[in-house]
């Protein structure tokens, strides 16, 4: 009986089951493509989906990734990961009932791509059932007789047609003709390209004519911009057509995302660095044979390779210095060792072509080099871009890796993105993440689970209201708020506004703007996250102004300026969905509230941007004050980095010597689709644990523009501190009297602020220094390489007896026992170490005058302070290194005047010896006294002449120890000591200048946008940074000295948010507190929600104090 059971149920299920399974359109029957992930992509956002591949160029998706995109092509980026079992099975059902079961998938070409504007799911997936369905079974017997093809025409958006903007074309074999980057990148095959179409397109077609017409004149107009070739690298279609129809790199920002598509830039680098080698050939032999070494963006051939060497090296000694990297090729005698690796290609094109490439090796006489080697995988073979998450590929690196472990020991990665991540800038936000959820889904996403995390974790999280810091960090990223807007024709609202913050200030967004308001005329609607649509009420009931400012406001994006969110108020959104939207055409279930709740910030206490102050007229120059008009009208200038005028692998520095300009210096993305650089020579900070929070690694930026040589961090907990039974969440700022503490992974950091407390402060012995020490001036040397007025407050500040030296620091001269060697020369340079970890603090470097840095130094001040052009300069003249000058124009250097006194208490020779070690002078002559600091700002120096101050437009303000008043914005910050210990350890002893003061005093010059303002700061004896920012003006206006305060606030904000400006970067990172110094009060302001914390000897009183910060 058990054995006859079992065939019994076999019998059954053969009989009776077994035959209506195979009637199913179960997906195993029917399905037979291969899964692959799509990008439908928009000009800031990009979202992945899966896909069933049923032809080379056939897709079936899900309506949910197509309907978000409409107007944007779907293209394939990934065919070597596979899904997880739900994820097929629900793609495989939807495939098996958008066709006939028993048809053997005789599906012609067709791309599934957007419906035309306007429609809706339904139609979209009414258009991918009618043209699956169209293959019908002739039998249902179970035997496939034949499967009819049809000729279908499918819906896709193909040419960028300015004055039909969101036209569909129908086509057959028509445009199966046409490649409009093809097209565009090859001129001389244009001409037979468009016979082919003239014959398979009808002259009917009367608006596909005059749409190809408008294309070809924008093709034509910049066939001669060098990047054209570039175009057929593009990934997505809409950047392809940007591309063709462009005529400079600045016209791809609409379609292109440089992160999207690095191959696409990669080229347009190499073209641009073609035309710098090549303009500069003397000979038209010599520019000819350069051109064609960059015609193409493959390797240069050996025959091209002699041909520029023949033609250029006689008498085009800076065209063959330039092009040398370019010609420059790795030869390996041994490919048939990479045979394996062909293997791992899912591809079987790119398998037979690898066999082939690497067995044959190419000829005796001419074998293949590594880069011709790539070029035919990628271009004949289509092997796909060099990604290291490629199989091919990753075996390649493997293999390489393996073979030179011995010699590469400190570049043994596999990697790079298993090095630094997808994008470790955007890591840093992952910790703001409200949801534990979606801290993991940002962090993996951001790591090395792009492809699989980036949908989820766009609809979970970044689409989530409650996520709303995430959101704004992630913007933060992508779009920094820059100070001041200008040069826009339709959002014209906006210009002439310098003092505020903008994310997206620029031609292509006031073109977008303009697009969206015409866009929303025509279709009566406007579109709503949710898949919700507007119906909007005509003119006569809704201002135009309105709809204009809504648009500009969305496309050009201003921020808050304290906390750079760019959310509008929550009452303007009542009144524009109130008064704007047509509600009777609604769908039921929806309120004002509920949508509302989707675009404006849930915390009212948070500052938000109201649209009113946008639709009135700009400033114009009847309401300008006196020489305001200059600084409006010459934004450009004040703020030279603005845009980013330099190439995607490059940053942008204001010069800040006079001159008003720029340089472009190399740098090092912050992971393999990054677009945050650090410059070369910068450490910054990496998260290297997914799972665990606070693990992190210091690598460096080097020279080749590749993160290097990275070192772990000792791992630190984001856990609470607690304070006389209190406890304080980490990055928390609270006050103990009139100190400032911060909360900071475990760690909390006070200033050491003497408080004068009415009714139990002896008026007559309170001195308002540290530990009310003394008001003696008997300056002291910390070791810590800074200068204190007393041996009583450098011992208050934390420095030990034995490492105090009477005497300011820079009465000793740190080069007199310092042997460079032969041909080098021991430069002074004055450092404050910020830890006591910090042993020795350096005070000198060693520069060998035999090497290109001799010339690099310039701007040379020696003892007499005789001016010299560069380091060589003054050891040809045999004098004595003093400083270097940096604000050379601005700053005054005079012989006759002897000393200055600066606000950190340190005696310079002139004022432009003091700007160079960032600070600032307090009065003439040595430094005498210190400053007794009352809430008058009235300092009680009694011998000290204050100097005449920059009148009338003047914010005075009183720095530590200093006499007299400086005029600019101040602020104070506090740092993490632990922080620099931590780093201190990484960097084992190299490079360890990196976290003095000096260092971080100049990362926080750089994030300043204008030139018209300096930044100094000083260590002070209470233990924080006080940095000053002032104009270089010498009168300056009102409007310079607003400037300079938003700059100011711009940096409170930076730290205050924890930007990844500041995260990133390993000297920043320590900054845990920020707050602006005023003018009127002793008690900075803080841009958060605070807790005060009040008393003498225990804290026992908790009062918590908001203060609300808006425009």
């Amino acid at each position: 009986m058990s054995l006859g059971a079992p065939s019994s149920i076999v019998g059954w299920f053969v009989r009776w089951l077994l035959p209506l399974l195979l009637a199913l359109p179960t997906p195993w029957l029917t399905v037979r493509g291969e899964f692959v992930a799509v990008r439908a992509s928009t000009t800031n956002r990009t979202l992945l989906c899966w896909a069933i591949k049923l032809s080379p160029t056939a897709y079936v998706t899900e309506a949910h990734c197509v309907r978000p995109y409409r107007k944007h092509q779907i293209v394939m980026i990934y065919g070597d990961i596979a899904p997880g079992p739900s994820v097929r099975e629900r793609l495989g059902r939807k495939v098996a009932s958008l066709r006939q079961p028993l048809c053997r998938h005789r599906v012609p070409p067709m791309m599934l791509a957007s419906a035309p504007d306007g429609s809706n799911r339904t139609v979209l997936d009414r258009t991918v059932r009618n043209f699956i369905a169209s293959y019908s079974v002739l039998s249902v017997t179970g035997r496939t007789l034949t499967c009819r093809e049809c000729q279908v025409s499918a819906i896709r958006r193909v040419l960028p047609c300015p004055a039909t903007p969101g036209t569909a074309v129908l086509y057959t074999d028509c445009l199966q003709q046409l490649s409009l980057a093809r097209i565009a990148s090859e001129p001389g095959s244009r001409e037979a390209k468009l016979v082919d179409v003239r014959k398979y397109c009808p002259r009917q077609q009367v608006p596909f004519w005059q749409c190809m017409n408008e294309t070809m004149v924008a093709v034509q107009r910049g066939a001669s911009w060098p990047g054209r070739i570039c175009c057929p690298l593009a990934m997505s279609v809409r950047c392809q057509h940007v591309c063709a129809t462009g005529s400079s790199r600045e016209d791809l920002r609409p379609g292109c995302r440089a992160s999207d598509e690095q191959q696409l830039y990669g080229c347009l680098k190499r073209q641009e660095d073609g035309h710098r080698c090549c303009s500069s050939a003397r000979t038209a032999e010599c520019l000819e044979a350069c051109g064609a070494v960059f015609h193409r963006y493959q390797t240069p051939s050996k025959a091209l390779r002699e041909q520029v060497l023949t033609a250029c090296r006689t008498n085009n000694s800076n065209v063959m210095q330039c092009i040398k990297g370019f010609i420059d090729v790795t030869f390996n005698r041994n490919l048939k060792r990479y045979v394996p690796c062909c293997d791992a290609s899912p591809e079987p094109k790119c398998r037979r072509v690898c066999h082939e490439t690497l067995t044959a090796g190419g000829s005796d006489t001419d074998p293949y080099t590594v880069e011709e080697m790539i070029d035919l995988l990628q271009h004949r073979g289509g092997c796909g871009a060099l990604m290291p998450t490629l199989p091919l590929w990753k075996c390649f690196l493997e293999a390489d890796k393996q073979r030179t472990a011995g010699q590469q020991a400190d570049s043994n990665e596999v990697s790079r993105i298993n090095q630094i991540g997808m994008d470790s800038a955007k890591q840093h936000c992952c910790l703001k993440a409200e949801s534990v959820r979606c801290r993991r889904l940002c962090s993996t996403t951001y790591a090395n689970e792009w492809t699989t995390n980036l949908v989820d974790f766009e609809q979970e999280c970044l689409a989530a209201p409650e996520e709303h810091a995430l959101r704004q960090c992630i913007d933060e990223v992508d779009e920094p708020c820059e100070l001041g807007c200008d040069g826009l024709s339709f959002c014209s609202n906006f210009n002439n506004r310098p003092t505020e913050l903008f994310r997206s200030c620029r031609h292509q967004s006031d073109m977008a703007a303009r697009g969206d308001v015409e866009q929303w005329r025509r279709q009566g609607f406007i579109p709503f996250p949710g898949n919700v649509r507007l119906p909007i009420r005509n003119e006569t009931q809704c201002s135009f102004e309105i709809w204009k400012s809504i648009a500009c406001t969305l496309q050009i994006k201003p921020c808050t300026k304290g906390h750079h969110t760019n959310h509008i108020c929550r009452q303007d959104c009542h009144e524009v969905l109130k008064n704007c939207v047509d509600w009777d055409r609604m769908p039921d279930g929806l309120t004002v509230s509920s949508l509302c709740q989707q675009l404006a910030p849930q915390n009212n206490s948070l500052p938000c941007i109201s649209m009113g102050r946008f639709q009135a007229h700009g400033i114009g120059p009847g309401g300008m004050m006196d020489g305001e008009e200059r600084i409006i009208a010459d934004v450009a200038l004040v703020s030279p980095c603005k845009g980013n005028p330099c190439n995607a692998t490059q940053l942008c520095v204001a010069n800040r010597d006079g001159t008003f300009g720029y340089r472009c210096v190399n740098g090092c993305p912050l992971g393999e689709a990054s677009s945050y650089l650090v410059p070369v020579g910068a450490f910054v900070r990496i998260p290297v644990s997914v799972t665990q929070k606070g693990c992190l690694k210091v690598c460096r930026c080097g020279e080749s523009g590749r993160i290097e040589k990275c070192q772990p961090l000792p791992c630190i907990s984001y856990d609470s501190c607690t304070l006389a039974g209190k406890r304080f969440p980490h990055l928390t700022h609270f006050y103990v009297e009139c100190n400032v503490c911060s909360c900071f992974a475990e760690e909390i950091t006070c200033t050491k602020r003497q408080c004068h407390v009415p009714g139990l402060t002896v008026d007559r012995s309170f001195t308002s220094l540290p530990c009310n020490c003394p008001a003696h001036y008997v300056p002291v040397c910390g070791r810590n390489g800074n200068t204190y007025p007393s041996a009583c407050v450098a011992k208050c500040a934390g420095i030990q007896e034995g490492d105090i030296e009477f005497g300011p620091c820079r009465a000793r001269n740190p080069c007199e026992r310092i042997d460079c060697g032969p041909l080098s020369v021991c430069l002074p340079e004055w450092n404050v170490c910020l830890s006591g970890m910090h042993k020795p603090c350096p005070q000198y470097r060693c520069v060998n005058l035999t090497q290109s840095n001799c010339s690099t130094i310039t701007d040379i001040r020696d003892t007499h302070l005789g001016y010299h052009a560069n380091l060589c300069s003054m050891a040809y003249e045999r004098a004595t290194f003093a400083y270097r000058e940096k604000y050379r124009k601005l700053c005054e250097t005079s012989r006759r005047r002897n000393q200055v006194c600066g606000v950190n208490g340190v005696t310079y020779r002139s004022e432009c010896e003091a700007w160079s070690d960032y600070s600032t002078v307090d009065y003439n002559g040595p430094c005498q006294e210190v400053g007794l600091i009352s809430p008058t700002l009235d300092a009680r120096c009694s011998s000290i002449k204050c100097p005449r101050r920059k009148l009338p437009n003047c914010s005075p303000v009183l720095p530590p120890g200093a006499c007299c008043p400086v005029c600019g914005t101040a602020l104070r910050i506090v740092y993490s000591r632990k922080q620099i210990d931590r780093g201190l350890y990484a960097l084992k002893g190299q490079s360890t200048e990196y976290l003095t003061l000096r260092s971080i005093l100049r990362s926080l010059e750089t994030l300043l946008q204008t030139v018209e303002c300096r930044l100094s700061g000083q260590l002070t004896f209470e233990n924080d940074l006080y940095v000053v920012l002032e104009t270089l003006s010498r009168n300056p206006s009102r409007l310079q000295t607003q400037i300079c305060a938003r700059e100011a606030e711009r940096l409170v904000t930076l730290v205050r948010t924890q930007s990844h400006r500041i995260t990133s970067e390993l000297n920043l990172s320590a900054l845990t507190v920020a707050t602006l110094v005023t003018a009127s009060s002793g008690v900075p302001l803080v841009y958060s929600s605070v807790v005060v914390v009040v008393g003498v000897t225990v804290v026992n009183v908790l009062v918590g104090a908001v203060r609300r910060t808006g425009l």
